[in-house]
């Protein structure tokens, strides 16, 4: 009867509306979101994305079960790519998005502060959110009124591994066995491995917090994976797609004009976001002059800093030597420290690092001797908590957190900084609690357990005293890097010299099938004919050479010298025979590579690193990265089911991600796990 409907609604017929509408009606499909951002305590933003339709529609109202308010269509942006026509005068289009997508803003104003609203989006009648108490938004209590909060604070996080689900699992179990919900969450950056591309933000923030962000506004600050492909001076970019942030002092503070740094009230709290990655540091810069204008107007209890690159920190990366943050140090915490910040939040390294309370520590290298002000641990079960004089007062101290623990790899140097009270090489995130005039804040495992507690107590009159010889942490044993645990593909590496050792830990537990260092057949400077990643192709033309590829590191098998500034890419095949009772499922590849791939098996595409979309002369968003003698494992796990009797090819396509690229590698090598 379906069917019969069908051809007689396309011959012309005249059937019933309930039957043509059903047979023409195109499908609607949330591809992104929704999700909250700048909430007031007037109102929020509500964002979301599909690919079809075009009546959008916000509904909301103070019960979950009686969404009795509509928001006008004229509270509704809708911004496109380019491609599609951009968007409003108003405006800017998106920048990265796929073809296609219609991303929605909404602006719901008008609302009471300090109250929960339960909504839901609809394309037209149709409701595109499930009814339930989840989609929900909280507006912000009035600035300057006395109100607790809770801010959960993750960094470096954006892999989309089960680590970053296990850090972000544990604090939802956190939050419900306390019967607490969170007022708001902060990202220190990298929230989008490896180059804050629009898929990587869709898979790896979007996707991955989904069940918090449909009710907590994240407030971000970009990392310097996600300026791999957005810009701060032009404010463009995938990240700059993906959030809304206040420019105009709508949540409090001074208007930044900005999206790239700006500010926000939370009652008595006062929290402040800069760009550190590629907006000048330098004291007589615009946001270092916002921000002195930005903390000489605020009246809060509170003044909380966050930003990516630490200005302290021994993990993955060392504040002693890295320009951005000696910067940061130099130039921006002096400004906050005159202004009375209490607390700078970071990431960028892969560690979890805080500091005892601190003013004053710009040298370089960093020394604690009279810069520490209180040398516990500030725990109130411990040495108790740190103490400060009632209100904002210059340079009383600042506890600095590193939560780049979120689900990238860690690792610390030899030693920690000499301003660090407490370093831990765990996944987690961080918690923070303001009760009236205490701060508290945890430090909670990716398996839920509270593994640091401090506090900062605001009363009184607290006269400075500065420690000569302030305590200073043991150098801890052990190993200073641990990988990521878990089957994430692509993401368990070990070194080439460990591989020339035949000790590497995928080389020992398994079989070469197609060994390392090689010969391939290889076509360089050319498009190559069809069928080339085919069995039985009759390769003219092509040369042969071991791999690995490249050039600019003085180390490849088979340098490609006249690669630069002339070609993107290079194409390797190479034919092999499983052995029977082999279990092709098994079959890996291992590659070191700058800076992305594209593999196929019999003709049949089975894994894509670092190219966004497209093959050959139309990829699209190759990110950047470093090989580093690193060499990365990549299950097949497809190839059971491409895999034919007898001899197979596997071909491989390595692309730069600019012509004129000072480098470039392509190592491969295919193994049988065990």
């Amino acid at each position: 009867m379906r069917f019969r409907s069908l051809i007689l609604c396309c011959l012309g017929f005249i059937l019933p509306a309930s039957v043509v509408c059903r047979a023409q009606e195109p499908v609607v499909e949330l591809t992104r979101g929704p999700y909250l951002q700048t909430a007031t305590p007037g109102g929020v933003k509500i964002v979301w994305r599909i690919r079809t339709g075009g009546k959008p529609q916000v509904r909301y109202g103070a019960k979950p079960g009686n969404l009795d308010q509509t928001l006008p269509a004229s509270a509704i942006i809708l911004r496109r790519t380019a491609e599609d026509g951009g968007s409003s005068a108003l405006m800017p289009p998106l920048n990265a998005a796929p073809v296609g997508t219609r991303q929605y803003e909404a602006a719901v104003t008008g609302l009471k502060p300090d109250t929960q609203y339960f909504y839901a989006v609809y394309e037209g009648e149709k409701r595109l959110t499930a009814e339930h108490p989840d989609f929900s938004f909280h507006t912000l209590p009035e600035p300057g009124k006395p109100h607790d909060g809770l801010f959960w604070v993750v960094g470096d996080s954006g892999t989309g591994n089960r680590v970053q689900l296990k850090v972000h699992t544990a604090m939802r179990n956190v939050l419900k066995a306390e019967n607490r919900t969170l007022d708001g969450y902060l990202h220190v950056g990298d929230m989008a491995y490896g180059s804050g591309m629009d898929s990587e933000f869709q898979g790896y923030f979007f996707d991955s917090y989904a069940a918090t962000l449909r009710n907590t506004v994240c407030w971000p600050s970009m990392g310097n994976h996600e300026g791999r492909h957005s810009n701060g001076a032009e404010g463009t970019g995938p990240y700059y797609d993906a959030y809304v942030c206040p420019v105009n002092g709508e949540a409090g503070g001074l208007p930044s004009g900005t999206e790239a740094y700006y500010s926000f009230d939370y009652g008595q709290v006062h929290f402040i976001c800069l760009d550190s990655h590629d907006l000048p540091r330098d004291p007589s810069g615009a946001m270092a002059q916002w921000l002195k204008a930005d903390l000489d107007k605020t009246k809060a209890k509170w003044i909380v800093a966050f930003f990516h690159h630490p200005p302290y920190t021994k993990g993955s990366h060392d504040s002693d030597k890295e320009q951005q943050l000696i910067e940061m140090r130099r130039d921006i915490l002096p400004i906050l420290e005159s202004g009375g910040v209490d607390l700078v939040l970071t990431g960028h390294s892969h560690i979890y690092e805080r500091s005892m309370l601190i003013d004053g520590a710009y040298a370089t290298p960093t020394v604690a001797e009279n810069v520490v002000l209180d040398d516990g641990d500030g725990n109130p079960a411990g040495d108790g908590a740190y103490h400060k004089s009632e209100g904002l007062h210059p340079n009383e101290g600042a506890v600095q957190i590193v939560a780049g623990h979120g689900g990238t790899t860690l690792a610390r140097k030899a030693a920690p900084s000499p301003v660090m009270r407490t370093t831990i090489i765990e996944f987690g995130s961080v918690l923070l609690d303001f009760k009236g005039n205490t701060l508290t804040a945890r430090m909670i495992n990716s398996d839920g357990v509270v593994r640091d507690t401090f506090q900062m107590v605001k009363e009184g009159k607290v006269v400075v005293k500065r420690i000569a010889k302030p305590w200073q942490a043991p150098v801890p044993a052990g190993p200073r890097t641990l990988p990521i645990v878990g089957p994430d593909p692509g993401q368990e590496k070990e070194s080439a010299q460990a591989v020339e050792g035949r000790k590497y830990k995928f080389g020992r537990d398994s079989v070469e099938i197609i060994p390392h260092a090689t010969p391939w057949q290889y076509l360089a400077g050319a498009q190559p004919a069809e069928g080339w990643r085919l069995n039985g192709f009759k390769a003219e033309g092509w040369k042969t050479g071991k791999a690995g590829f490249g050039y600019g590191d003085k180390d490849d098998a088979t340098p490609l010298d006249e690669m630069r500034g002339k070609y993107r890419y290079v194409c390797i095949r190479r034919e092999f025979e499983l052995k029977p009772g082999q279990d092709p499922a098994k079959l890996a590849l291992v590659a070191s590579y700058d800076d992305g791939f594209i593999v196929y098996l019999n003709g049949q595409e089975v894994r894509r690193q670092n190219v966004e979309t497209g093959a050959l002369e139309t990829v699209r968003g190759v990110a950047p990265h470093e090989a580093k003698a690193e060499f990365f494992l990549f299950p097949l796990k497809e190839a059971r089911s491409l895999m034919k009797p007898g001899v197979n090819t596997l071909a491989i396509e390595g692309y730069n991600d600019d012509l004129g690229s000072s480098d470039f590698t392509l190592d491969p090598y295919l193994i049988l796990t065990k």
